[in-house]
């Protein structure tokens, strides 16, 4: 990132008061756009927590239920029991791990930079510090952009392998029930 401002120079030197201006409101708008899709990350990986609750709990209770009623290994309840760990592996790697906390960069910047001798030296007349204190949050937004996208372009991968394993889930139990079935017809048939 340091190169691309250091390329830059000569054009974030040419930078009048308006153009910063545009290009901050510009920059804060993409910022509140990752924040927003950060959002909407956790309320869709919160719904697919919810759902893959709600069928972890079915199974166990089915499989409770199960071997209360038979107690020994069937078709049903070995294809329980593979559901149960197949639910329990997407919602601890996949829909819990989308919903950890992330440390995404908030915006602004603390005051105390400001008050540097960077900013109140000689060099810099007072009117035109506010142009120098803009060009230090434009380079600061644009950071804070790039962390925060790579934050949320990884939790939505993270999202869309859990959707697939779900997706992917009544084929994994139903090849769980056919090997448990061949399994018991053929121990049977011993």
């Amino acid at each position: 990132m340091e190169n691309f401002w250091q390329e830059k120079q000569e054009w974030l030197n040419k930078l009048t008061l308006e153009d910063a201006k545009f290009i901050f409101e510009q920059a804060e708008k993409s910022f509140n756009y990752t924040i927003e899709t950060a959002k909407g990350i956790y309320e869709r990986s919160n719904g697919l927590l919810t759902l893959v609750s709600g069928v972890l709990i079915g199974l166990v209770a089915y499989a409770i239920g199960r071997w209360k009623d038979t107690p020994h290994l069937d078709s049903l309840l070995f294809t329980a029991i593979v559901g149960i760990f197949y639910f329990l592996i997407i919602g601890l790697m996949f829909v819990l791990q989308s919903l950890t906390p992330s440390e995404y960069l908030l915006p602004g910047t603390s005051p105390k930079i400001y008050f540097d001798k960077v900013f109140f030296h000689k060099g810099i007349a007072d009117k035109d510090r506010i142009l120098s204190f803009y060009k230090v949050e434009i380079i600061n937004f644009q950071e804070r952009i790039e962390q925060n996208t790579k934050k949320n372009d990884y939790r939505w991968n993270v999202y869309v392998l859990c959707l697939r394993a779900i997706f992917f889930s009544p084929i994994v139990m139903g090849i769980a029930f056919g090997i448990a079935t061949i399994a018991s017809d053929y121990s049977v048939s011993r």
